[in-house]
């Protein structure tokens, strides 16, 4: 379409493996929409990049808890004449606690981000998808899916349904030229994790870089007929690909 521009849109941007993410999308050239509810940190995340990566970076501050703030981004985005061909659900929070503490808070919290917002985000940009033919969307679970720590019970739930609805979705989506993987690291050690975590060295370390590099999520997204769908890439202490 004449005078579109397309994109590719991340999810929880800001964070430690998002900012790696997007770096190595902007490697290969094209626009990165991110999108994360901490506006304030996007001047000093911004430096992070290169300056003539910048100008290809688009922010929209947003809560993917609240549905109607995702309705608005992909409204926004029509307007502003951007089709979203590439999908990153990288957004993800925790919520620790012993299972006769956990408040109810708590638990609906972590699934509103992790799983309800992969959810609010996919339905409001694979429509645009299918009516073109074409798309990837590359979901982020987790290990913990299949091997959660003490106290992660609502983590662990909100993952294990990620990698559902990547099935069901993904079944759904085939048909029409849309694949839908998903990706299940270990521990990404980075900053806020660190300023919490640091009385614990010997906890195993993986970085946002390491799977960035994997250029896992860059294979998912790749136009190419051959890119599989309904594929788990968990992420441990070495990478294992897993076809479903």
């Amino acid at each position: 379409m004449r005078n579109e521009r397309v994109a590719t849109l991340v999810t929880g941007a800001l964070g430690g493996l998002g900012t790696a993410i997007v770096d190595r999308l902007l490697d290969d050239g094209g626009e990165v929409i991110v999108c994360d509810r901490r506006a304030e940190d996007l001047p000093a995340w911004l430096e992070r990049f290169a300056p003539d990566k910048r100008p290809r970076i688009e922010f929209h501050p947003v809560d993917l808890t609240k549905e109607s703030q995702v309705d608005d981004l992909r409204r926004v985005l029509v307007e502003e004449r951007v089709h979203v061909d590439r999908l990153v659900n990288n957004a993800g929070i925790q919520g620790a606690a012993d299972v006769w503490k956990m408040d109810s808070k708590t638990w609906e919290r972590v699934l509103r981000v992790n799983l309800f917002g992969t959810f609010y985000m996919t339905r409001a940009f694979s429509q645009q998808m299918v009516e073109r033919g074409f798309g990837r969307i590359v979901n982020f679970a987790s290990v913990y899916a299949y091997h959660p720590g003490p106290g992660q019970s609502p983590y662990a739930a909100a993952k294990a349904g990620i990698i559902g609805y990547t099935h069901s979705t993904a079944l759904d989506l085939a048909p029409h030229g849309v694949t839908v993987n998903v990706i299940a690291p270990g521990l990404i050690w980075h900053e806020r994790l660190i300023r919490s975590a640091g009385s614990c060295p010997s906890m195993p370390r993986g970085s946002p870089e390491r799977v960035r590099d994997t250029r896992c999520h860059r294979w998912f997204a790749q136009p190419d007929a051959g890119v599989p769908t309904r594929t788990i890439w968990l992420s441990t202490s070495s990478p294992i690909s897993a076809a479903i």
